[in-house]
């Protein structure tokens, strides 16, 4: 019997990396990228450099998790889609009760936590493809080998590595002489992706709900090895499926890194000419 859990434990844990492991480190990063372009602009606008992006990002990301709030039939009590609070750093809300014996309704807080991440993500891929056809982001196909995790990691974030190099040389390509639609696009873009990362407090209320899909995956595997099926079946599903969604996400990890180059750039200089200071974007 012993057997059995040592593997549902490898083969859930192996799940959970193909599920969560690429997506949490692009989220970490988009976090990262998104805290230092708000600390670059604050710097140099003050507080009221919130609503330069956040009058589109903001909505966006407040309506996702609104979104996935009736997906997962939470009742919303109150939503604020841009309300920015100097004090509490706020820029916006979505209340919502559940009906803790739910089971589909405590998992549906993980979903609804990172719903910014997949919503905007998925958002910025639809207006990219719709104008920008001919530069199309591709696949990210990720695979993890538990008897070689080290070498696993380092693969995945080359792979993560190169796809946002292809990208960004797609975007290069495509805004290449923009007019002025095209600017509009690259501001309504760029105002999405940098805050498309769930903060610490979306990802705080999605913990519980994540617990329970880690459990599920468990039970599945622990019943599906008793009864003798093929569980890397899953594994190959979970790969080919996930591959177009980490495209995606690596799109607007891509996207986010452009527009913090592009803001950083000349607000840096700006810093040293007029204060002769570095402009530190991490505090």
């Amino acid at each position: 019997m012993i057997d059995y859990f040592l593997t549902a434990s490898k083969n859930t844990l192996l799940q959970v990396i193909l599920l969560f492991g690429v997506t949490g480190l692009i989220t970490a990063l988009l976090f990262l990228f998104q805290y230092m372009i708000g600390v670059v602009l604050s710097k140099t606008f003050g507080w009221g450099s919130v609503y330069l992006t956040g009058w589109i990002g903001v909505p966006v990301h407040e309506l996702s998790h609104a979104l996935l709030c009736v997906i997962f039939r939470h009742k919303i009590v109150e939503i604020s889609l841009f309300k920015p609070d100097p004090y509490s750093g706020v820029l916006g809300y979505v209340s919502h009760n559940f009906n803790p014996k739910s089971y589909f309704q405590n998992v549906g807080n993980f979903f609804i936590g990172v719903a910014p991440l997949f919503v905007g993500s998925i958002l910025l891929y639809i207006v990219y493809n719709t104008f920008f056809a001919a530069y199309s982001a591709a696949p990210v196909h990720m695979e993890f080998d538990l008897s070689h995790p080290i070498d696993s990691i380092t693969n995945m974030i080359s792979k993560i590595m190169n796809q946002v190099d292809q990208n960004a040389q797609m975007l290069k390509s495509a805004f290449t002489n923009p007019g002025i639609w095209t600017i509009i696009l690259i501001y309504v873009m760029a105002s999405i992706s940098t805050h498309i990362a769930p903060s610490t407090t979306d990802l705080r209320n999605g913990l519980p709900g994540f617990a329970l899909i880690v459990a599920a995956l468990f039970i599945y595997n622990l019943i599906v090895g008793l009864i003798g099926y093929p569980t890397p079946d899953l594994h190959g599903l979970l790969t080919n499926y996930l591959a177009k969604l980490q495209g995606i996400l690596t799109f607007g990890l891509t996207l986010t890194l452009y527009t913090f180059a592009l803001v950083y750039a000349p607000l840096a200089i700006f810093h040293l000419i007029a204060y002769r200071k570095f402009l530190n974007p991490l505090y």
